[in-house]
C-alpha cells in the first residue's frame, strides 16, 4: 500500500469513528456496536478499484476519491466540503499532484442518490467509477443487513424491521439502480436490486 493510501484510509477511518460514535451516542473511545460509515467507505473502494481495473482507468484516482468521499459526510453539501478537504490533505501525501484536481471533481459529483432519468454519463470516468461504486453499495442484500445492523434498526420489531426495508427499497431505490454510468455498473445494480425485490419477497408479513 502506498503512504497516500494509508493515509487516506485512516483518515476516512478516523471521520467514520466519530460519525458512529455520534449516532449510536456514545462516549469517545467507547465500542462502536456497528460501524456502518467505515464498512460503507470499505466497499467503495472496492468497488472502485474494481471498476477501475475493468475499464482501464486511473486506479489511484478511483481510489483515493473513495477513500475520502465521505470524510465530511455529516455536512450539508458534505460533496463539496470533502472534495475541498481531500484535495488539501492529498497534498500532504505523495499522491501524484498532477491528479488531486481529478480526485476533487470525482467526490464533488458523488453526491444524491439516483440521477435524472436519462442522464448523460457522468465525465471523466473516474468520476463515472466513484459515483457508480458508492451507489452499488447502496443495492444488493447485503446492503438489508447493513441496514439492520445500524443505529436506526436498534429498538425496532420484527416487523418494524421488514416495513424498514420494504419503504428503502420501494420509495427511492430502484431509481438509484437505474443511475448507474457504466456498463458494468449498469448490470451489477440490476442484479442487486433484483435480488432486494426478491429476498422481501420471501419474507412474510407478519
Amino acid at each position: 500500500m502506498m503512504a497516500w493510501e494509508a493515509f487516506c484510509r485512516a483518515l476516512a477511518d478516523e471521520r467514520a469513528r466519530r460519525e458512529e460514535q455520534a449516532a449510536w451516542q456514545l462516549e469517545p473511545g467507547a465500542r462502536i456496536p456497528y460501524r456502518l460509515r467505515w464498512e460503507h467507505v470499505q466497499l467503495v473502494a472496492q468497488e472502485a478499484e474494481r471498476l477501475a481495473r475493468i475499464l482501464g482507468a486511473d486506479r489511484d484516482v478511483c481510489v483515493a476519491a473513495a477513500w475520502l468521499h465521505d470524510i465530511r459526510k455529516t455536512e450539508p453539501q458534505h460533496a463539496l466540503r470533502g472534495a475541498a478537504e481531500a484535495a488539501q490533505a492529498l497534498r500532504q501525501t505523495d499522491f501524484p499532484a498532477g491528479q488531486i484536481e481529478a480526485v476533487a471533481h470525482a467526490i464533488r459529483h458523488h453526491e444524491g442518490l439516483f440521477r435524472p432519468e436519462n442522464a448523460r454519463p457522468l465525465t471523466p470516468l473516474e468520476t463515472a467509477i466513484l459515483w457508480d461504486a458508492d451507489k452499488l453499495t447502496k443495492l444488493g442484500v447485503s446492503q438489508l443487513a447493513q441496514l439492520l445492523s445500524g443505529p436506526r434498526a436498534r429498538n425496532m420489531t420484527l416487523r418494524e424491521r421488514r416495513a424498514f426495508l420494504c419503504a428503502y427499497v420501494e420509495r427511492w431505490i430502484d431509481r438509484t439502480a437505474r443511475s448507474m454510468n457504466t456498463e458494468p455498473g449498469r448490470a451489477w445494480a440490476a442484479e442487486r436490486y433484483q435480488s432486494m425485490v426478491d429476498f422481501l419477497r420471501l419474507w412474510p408479513q407478519a
